[in-house]
């Protein structure tokens, strides 16, 4: 667990990026930091592992205070992965991913298979990319090698500053659900850093809402998107409310109403849905691939088959409901 006991963070000048922050992340929790440019969002993030210390206040890993620990001995325990990812040019996928284990005096052959078990996860073959030199991958190829680096010493926290920020918008989007297939198999404490209310109500298992330096509200994405905590809030979210309350149900949520059972496939198909998936991207799914049944899977276990009838009942439910309430 980490706790932020009212932290504040003046800079030289008197400009001051967090006020009276306190707040917890839960063990195993995805905890989105959002907010526009000067929220003091991605200083909030960097604070956890010292790239930035705290003017006052605490900030607790499991009940220890981060400042009295060594710094390097702390970053070697914290994953961390940004949006321009870093890699080393002159080190290959192999060796950009070995880095810590290799600092932490890991035998190679440990190594090894670490990075054999990292670039599966994160669908890159071995035999493949592990030779590659970063001048050589993709923009979202990179990007999987940064989160198999972050992940690399299997560390229980992980930060994430707009990993997937300056990808295009179709490969930002299969690297998200890419992520979130990825989350429940990781079972990390994540902190991720985003300025797109769409990334941190899709991403997060709770929001924390920063202006200015302070905190605005910190609630699942359904109750930030439902029940907006002051006028900052409400103005935030803007004209998108229909479509991000869209956004917060998933699949899991309308299972009892739209999920049936049905004939197991031999093998997951190309077209299908999770239990994560949110029901806007399971209409485009069924809408791009002109199917009216899609088969549900939690990871690769088979769960059932979503009916588009039963969706298009489900969301014409809640349009009358969001109408109702007067969100549009």
């Amino acid at each position: 667990m980490i706790a932020f006991e009212q932290i504040y963070k003046t800079y030289p000048g008197g400009t001051e990026a967090v006020r009276n922050l306190t707040l917890e992340v839960a063990e195993g929790e995805t905890l989105v930091l959002l907010g526009t440019s000067g929220s003091g969002k991605t200083t909030t993030m960097k604070m956890v592992n010292r790239l930035i210390e705290p003017t006052s206040g605490r900030i607790l890993i499991d009940g220890q205070d981060i400042m009295d620990q060594d710094p390097i001995e702390l970053r070697r325990r914290i994953g961390y992965a940004i949006q321009h990812i870093g890699l080393f040019p002159h080190m290959s996928v192999a060796e950009n991913i070995a880095v810590v284990p290799k600092l932490l005096q890991w035998s190679q052959s440990r190594i090894d298979e670490r990075i054999n078990q990292l670039l599966k996860m994160v669908g890159l073959e071995p035999d493949e990319f592990g030779d590659r030199f970063p001048s050589q991958l993709s923009g979202g190829q990179k990007q999987r090698v940064g989160v198999a680096r972050a992940l690399a010493a299997d560390p229980p926290i992980v930060l994430m500053d707009e990993p997937f920020g300056a990808l295009d918008p179709i490969t930002r989007e299969q690297l998200q659900n890419e992520f979130l297939e990825l989350e429940s198999v990781i079972q990390k404490t994540i902190i991720f850093v985003t300025h797109d209310v769409f990334e941190a109500v899709k991403m997060g298992d709770r929001i924390a809402l920063l202006d200015a330096g302070e905190l605005q509200q910190l609630a699942s994405p359904q109750e930030l998107v439902e029940n907006p905590a002051n006028k900052f809030v409400d103005q935030f979210l803007g004209q998108h409310r229909f479509q991000l309350s869209l956004l917060t149900q998933t699949v899991r949520s309308i299972s009892i109403e739209a999920v049936r059972p049905g004939e197991e496939p031999r093998s997951r198909p190309a077209e299908y849905v999770s239990l994560r998936t949110s029901l806007v991207e399971a209409l485009d799914i069924f809408k791009k691939t002109g199917k009216s049944i899609l088969p549900v899977y939690k990871q690769r276990k088979y769960i059932g088959d979503l009916y588009k009838k039963e969706l298009l009942q489900v969301i014409t439910k809640l349009l009358g409901e969001t109408d109702e309430g007067g969100a549009t």
